[in-house]
C-alpha cells in the first residue's frame, strides 16, 4: 500500500466531513491514523534494530580486542605450549578478572576443555560445540551466542598461536538482566532474548514484565488488527523479531516491542478531537483540521527524516522544531536529539577504546595492526621498531603497578613526541614506526633519551629499555608476521642484554630452538626420563692418593633432538622455571646410584650442582633429609655445588638456606670460582667448605705462568679461610704434580677420568683402586 501524506489524509478527512456523514468521517480518518501508526512503528522499530546490531557489534569488537591481549601473551603462549596448567589457570583467571568476564576457558584442538574457571564448562569434558571450534581453527577467531547451564553468553573464540594454533582460548560474557537494561535504554524499546531449538523455546530473557510477555503481538510487515490493538487492547506491546545467531539448531531471536499504549494513546485523542470538532461544525472542521494537519505533518515529517539519517549513522542533525505548536512533538523532538546525542557519544568512545589502549591514550594492538596490514598492502616500506621496558615486572614489584603505569605513560608520551604512530602492543611493550628509518646512530640516541629516569612523588625510577628493529617487508610481510618477530627480537635483546637488537633469521631459529627444549624436556621429565641420565666425574684427593668423592653431571640424549648440552637446556629450564624438577630428578637418580655404589663396596661423595632457584627453594633441603632418611642413607653420600652468580643475587637469604645445609652435615663448594662476581665479604660469611678453580684457570697451568700465579694466590686465599681447593681440568700429569706440590687437596679432570655411567664407574673405580696418580712425582 502506498504511503499516505498525514497532510492529504487529513485534508482528505476533512473532504470527507463535508461530503459525508460524520460516521463516514470517522471511519476514514481511523483507518488512516492506524496506517500511519503502523508505519511509524515499522520506522521505530526498524531503527531500534539497526542500533542495536550496532551496539551489539562495537561490544563484540571490544570484547575481541581484550581476547586479544590474553592469546597475545608470550607468558601464556608459553605456559599452553607447555601444558602449565598451574599457570594457565592463574591467566586465565586473572585475566577474566580484569575484563570481568564470566566464562575463561582454554581448549584443545581436539575440541577437550583443558583449563576452565566456570563449573559450566567442567574441564575434561568435550566443548559442546565441536563445529564451531573447528571454524574458529581455521578461520583464527570467532563470536558467537552459546547456551550453557540455561545462561547465554557473548563467545569470543581465538586461537592460541606458537606460532602456529595450539589451542583456544574461551572468553564468555555473560547477556544478564543489566545488559538487557542497557540496551533498552539505548534503542528506549523493550528487549526480549528467545533461544529456540527445533521451534522449540529453551531459554528467553527480557525486560517486559512477566505478566506482559506473552500478551504481545509480532509485526512481520503484515497489517495487524487496529481495532484489537487500540481499542480492544488485547495486546500490550507491539513487537518486531530478527535472528540474531545460529549455532548447533540453536536459533537466537531478538525480539523489540513498542508499548501499544504509548503508540496509539497520541492518534486515539486525535480521533476523538476530530470526531468532537466534526460534531460542532464542520465549516470550523476545514479551517482548523488544515492548520492541524500542517502543523502534526511537518515537524513528523521532518523527526522522520532525521531518524532516517541517524539510523544510517548521521548524528550531526538539526532538530529544530520550535515552530511546531504541539508540546508532545517538541518532546519527541527533544527525545530525538537527547537520543542522536547519546548514540553519538557512546559510538565515539567506543571507537576510541577499540583502537587505543586506554592507560596510554595510543594505539592498541588491534587497531595498529590494521594500519600495518593496510601500509603492507599498499607496497609501502617502513621500519618497525619495537621497545620494551627491561625488567618492568621488577618495576611493578618494588615500585608498585601505578608507578609501573606512570613509567608506560612516560614512555608512551616520549614515543608519541617522536611523530610517526604509537602503539602498545602488550605490558611493558611499545611499537613505534616511524616517519623515517632509523639509522644505528639514531636508535641509539633514541634508547638513551627513553632510558631517562621518570620522577613520580619524589621516586626516581631508572628504566632501560630493549629495543628490536623490523624491516618491513623484507623481515615480515603481514601485521601477525610482524608481532611474533618483534616478540622473538625482544626476547632475545634481554636474554643476551643485547638491548639494541635487529631482527635476524637465526634469532627465530634459536628462538624456537628453545621452545623445542622447554617442551622436549618437560616430556622428558614427565613421561620419557629414559632419555635423561647421570655421569660422574672422580675427584682425586692428591694428598691421600684416592678417589673420594663424584661430580654428578646429568645428560640428556632426546629422541627428537638429539644430544642437548646441559649448557642449553639447564639455562633454559631456569627462565622457563622449571630448574627445580630437574634438580629433583638430579638428586633421586643420584641417591639411586649412590646406593648401587655402597652396595659395590665404594664410599664416594656426589656432589650435586645447584642452581639460584633451588637455594632459594626453602622446601628443598626437607626434600632431601627425608629422603635420605627413608632410604637409610648416610647424609655424608652428598655434597652441594653453587656458583657465585647464585649467591650474589640475594646474598643474605643464600647465605641463610645454604647455613641449614651446613647444619645438616652436607658439605658446600662454590663451583667454578674467579669467573664471577667474588668477593671477600661474600667468601668469609658463605658457610662453604671447598673452592673450585674453573678449568678456564687449570686446562694450560703448566704453560702459562698467569694462570699459576691466579691458582696460586687462590690456594692461598683459600687456606686462609680454611678451606680446601678442588682444580677442574687437569689434563696432563704435569699439571697434577703442580697442584701436589702446592698443596692443592682435589684434582678432577680427564687426566684423572672422564664423566661416566654409574655402571662404568663403579668397573673404574675397581680398576683404578690401587693406582699411583703421582707415581711420576
Amino acid at each position: 500500500m502506498a504511503a499516505i501524506s498525514l497532510n492529504k489524509s487529513i485534508f482528505r478527512l476533512v473532504v470527507g466531513t463535508v461530503l459525508f456523514t460524520t460516521v463516514g468521517v470517522l471511519a476514514s480518518m481511523w483507518l488512516t491514523t492506524a496506517t500511519h501508526a503502523q508505519k511509524q512503528l515499522n520506522r521505530n522499530l526498524a531503527i531500534a534494530q539497526s542500533v542495536l546490531q550496532q551496539v551489539l557489534a562495537s561490544r563484540e569488537q571490544q570484547l575481541y580486542s581484550s581476547a586479544d591481549v590474553l592469546t597475545s601473551d608470550f607468558g601464556f603462549k608459553q605456559a599452553v605450549a607447555t601444558q602449565d596448567e598451574g599457570t594457565i589457570r592463574s591467566v586465565l583467571l586473572n585475566h577474566g578478572n580484569r575484563i570481568n568476564a564470566d566464562l575463561m576457558a582454554l581448549i584443545s584442538l581436539d575440541g577437550q576443555l583443558t583449563s576452565s574457571t566456570s563449573a559450566a564448562l567442567p574441564i575434561g569434558s568435550p566443548f559442546p560445540y565441536a563445529d564451531f571450534v573447528q571454524k574458529t581453527i581455521s578461520d583464527g577467531g570467532g563470536t558467537t551466542l552459546m547456551l550453557f547451564d540455561d545462561k547465554l553468553y557473548q563467545v569470543i573464540l581465538l586461537t592460541v598461536d606458537a606460532p602456529r594454533p595450539i589451542a583456544l582460548t574461551l572468553v564468555g560474557f555473560e547477556l544478564e538482566a543489566e545488559l538487557l537494561s542497557q540496551l533498552k535504554n539505548i534503542t528506549q524499546l523493550e528487549l526480549t532474548i528467545q533461544v529456540k531449538q527445533n521451534n522449540a523455546l529453551i531459554f528467553s530473557a527480557s525486560t517486559l514484565p512477566m505478566g506482559s510477555q506473552t500478551n504481545i503481538i509480532v509485526d512481520d510487515d503484515r497489517s495487524f488488527s487496529w481495532w484489537d490493538t487500540a481499542i480492544l487492547k488485547k495486546h500490550d506491546y507491539i513487537s518486531k523479531q530478527f535472528q540474531l545467531s545460529e549455532l548447533n539448531n540453536q536459533r537466537v531471536w531478538v525480539v523489540l516491542s513498542e508499548n501499544a499504549e504509548h503508540i496509539f494513546s497520541e492518534f486515539n485523542q486525535l480521533q476523538l478531537t476530530i470526531t468532537l470538532v466534526a460534531l460542532l461544525s464542520i465549516i470550523i472542521t476545514l479551517l482548523f483540521g488544515a492548520m492541524f494537519a500542517r502543523n502534526l505533518a511537518k515537524p513528523l515529517k521532518k523527526l522522520a527524516e532525521v531518524a532516517h539519517r541517524i539510523s544510517h549513522g548521521n548524528y550531526q542533525q538539526n532538530l529544530n522544531t520550535d515552530n511546531a505548536n504541539l508540546s508532545e512533538v517538541q518532546e519527541l523532538s527533544s527525545a530525538f536529539s537527547l537520543m542522536q546525542d547519546n548514540i553519538r557519544a557512546r559510538e565515539s568512545k567506543i571507537i576510541f577504546q577499540a583502537n587505543h589502549d586506554l592507560l596510554t591514550r595510543i594505539n592498541n594492538r588491534y587497531h595498529i595492526e590494521k594500519v600495518i596490514d593496510d601500509k603492507l598492502q599498499l607496497g609501502e616500506s617502513f621500519q618497525a621498531i619495537g621497545i620494551n621496558i627491561f625488567g618492568f615486572r621488577g618495576i611493578n614489584d618494588i615500585f608498585g603497578y601505578h608507578s609501573g603505569d606512570i613509567c608506560l605513560k612516560v614512555l608512551a608520551s616520549r614515543v608519541t613526541a617522536l611523530g610517526g604512530l604509537a602503539a602498545r602492543l602488550t605490558g611493558g611493550e611499545l611499537l613505534w614506526i616511524p616517519d623515517v628509518s632509523q639509522s644505528d646512530q639514531q636508535l641509539r640516541e633514541l634508547k638513551r633519551a627513553l632510558e631517562k629516569p621518570v620522577e613520580e612523588t619524589g621516586v626516581v625510577i631508572n628504566l632501560k629499555v630493549a629495543i628490536g628493529i623490523i624491516e618491513c617487508p623484507t623481515d615480515a610481510d603481514t601485521a601477525q608476521v610482524l608481532f611474533k618477530r618483534m616478540n622473538i627480537v625482544l626476547d632475545e635483546a634481554q636474554i643476551t642484554r643485547q638491548l639494541l637488537l635487529s631482527f635476524d633469521p637465526e634469532i627465530e631459529q634459536r628462538y624456537l630452538r628453545r621452545l623445542s627444549i622447554i617442551v622436549e624436556l618437560k616430556k622428558a621429565l614427565a613421561d620419557n626420563q629414559h632419555e635423561l641420565s647421570l655421569a660422574y666425574q672422580p675427584k682425586l684427593n692428591i694428598s691421600a692418593n684416592k678417589i673420594k668423592s663424584v661430580e654428578a653431571l646429568i645428560r640428556w640424549n632426546s629422541a627428537n633432538l638429539g644430544f642437548v648440552s646441559p649448557e642449553d637446556f639447564i639455562s633454559i629450564a631456569e627462565q622457563a622455571g622449571f630448574i627445580e624438577k630437574i634438580t629433583d630428578w638430579v638428586i633421586t637418580r643420584a641417591m639411586d646410584d649412590g646406593q648401587l655404589l655402597l652396595n659395590a663396596g665404594i664410599e664416594v661423595c656426589i656432589a650435586i650442582n645447584l642452581s639460584a632457584h633451588d637455594v632459594m627453594n626453602p622446601d628443598l633441603l626437607p626434600c632431601v633429609v627425608n629422603q635420605l632418611e627413608e632410604r637409610n642413607l648416610p647424609r655424608s653420600l652428598l655434597s652441594f655445588e653453587i656458583t657465585e652468580s647464585d649467591v650474589v643475587k640475594d646474598p643474605d637469604k643464600a647465605i641463610k638456606h645454604l647455613t641449614a645445609f651446613k647444619d645438616y652435615g652436607f658439605t658446600l663448594a662454590i663451583d667454578d670460582f674467579g669467573t664471577g662476581y667474588s668477593s671477600m665479604a661474600y667468601l668469609k660469611n658463605l658457610p662453604v667448605d671447598t673452592l673450585k678453580v674453573d678449568k678456564s684457570f687449570v686446562l694450560k697451568l703448566n704453560t702459562q705462568l698467569g694462570d699459576q700465579n691466579i691458582v696460586q694466590t687462590v690456594l692461598k686465599l683459600a687456606k686462609s679461610f680454611g678451606m680446601d681447593v678442588v682444580a677442574e681440568g687437569v689434563e696432563n700429569q704435569e699439571t697434577l704434580t703442580m697442584l701436589q706440590q702446592w698443596d692443592c687437596e682435589y684434582a678432577q679432570g680427564y687426566h684423572i677420568c672422564k664423566p661416566i655411567p654409574v655402571l662404568a664407574l663403579i668397573e673404574w673405580y675397581g680398576a683404578h683402586l690401587h693406582q699411583n696418580w703421582l707415581e711420576n712425582t
